[in-house]
């Protein structure tokens, strides 16, 4: 997290604070998406011991110079299950609601510096962040952060089309009919037609009826690998995967027949 270091410049976040607001109140594919879409793009800060330390540089004529160079330390919140969470801050208002913050130096921290922060400290075993957690109180776990750094983003309002191929591609249902076989979490699965606005051409959408208590780690893992399955079937068309629990899934199945099911 080289880019790190203290910071006097103001730093809010409108934005993502009405998005939080919004889906603490309705939790829908809409607001889930603007939330997303948010967080990636938002700077925040973070309590922080921060300290120069001297280090050793070799330079080309072959001396050695010492250099300073700061050495974050990281301040972790606890839940009442005793999991490690770190801490946002999405502007100074939401920051002074915690009592404690002016023992602590401040960090800012954009939203990729905390996935590469969370990537290379897993032995701390922590379990994801919290945004203003003296405030809204969003807490976001470990495998959801990783995810929405590696997913597209999709405008807030983007208008979303749902509807059945006219054809079924016959190859790609087969692969994927035997792969399914092989997933017992899997019950029931559905491929759809789905169309953004801000994408000249259609995708496929499949959508698994599944158990989802496996995590969030195991779930990746078995679409990943579907999607591997389905790759070379696909013909250029881009392809998603959801659980038919969430709010997306579940609007997508308006009408829907599985093309596989147990």
């Amino acid at each position: 997290m080289a880019e790190i270091r203290k910071t006097q410049a103001p730093i809010v976040n409108p934005g993502l604070v009405k998005a939080m607001d919004a889906m603490k109140q309705e939790r829908n594919q809409r607001n889930e998406m603007a939330f997303a879409n948010m967080l990636k793009a938002s700077r925040f800060l973070v309590p922080a011991n921060i300290n120069s330390v001297q280090a050793a540089q070799a330079n080309e004529d072959g001396t050695v110079e010492l250099k300073e160079q700061p050495q974050v330390r990281f301040l972790l919140f606890n839940n009442k299950d005793g999991d490690k969470y770190f801490p946002l801050f999405t502007d100074s208002g939401e920051l002074s609601k915690w009592d404690e913050y002016k023992k602590y130096q401040l960090a800012a921290v954009t939203y990729r510096d905390l996935c590469q922060f969370l990537q290379n400290n897993r032995q701390q075993d922590i379990a994801g962040a919290v945004i203003n957690p003296f405030g809204q109180n969003i807490m976001v776990p470990y495998e959801t952060l990783l995810r929405i750094m590696n997913t597209e983003a999709i405008a807030p309002g983007t208008k979303i089309q749902i509807g059945t191929l006219k054809e079924e591609p016959i190859e790609l249902t087969d692969a994927l009919r035997a792969h399914l076989e092989t997933l017992p979490e899997v019950s029931k699965a559905y491929l759809r037609m789905m169309k953004r606005e801000d994408k000249p051409n259609a995708n496929l959408l499949l959508i698994l009826d599944m158990d989802t208590s496996i995590g969030e780690t195991a779930i990746k893992a078995m679409f990943d690998g579907i999607a591997e399955v389905a790759k070379p079937h696909l013909k250029n068309v881009e392809f998603a995967i959801v659980p038919s629990t969430n709010n997306f899934g579940k609007a997508a199945l308006k009408d829907a027949v599985p093309f596989y099911e147990v």
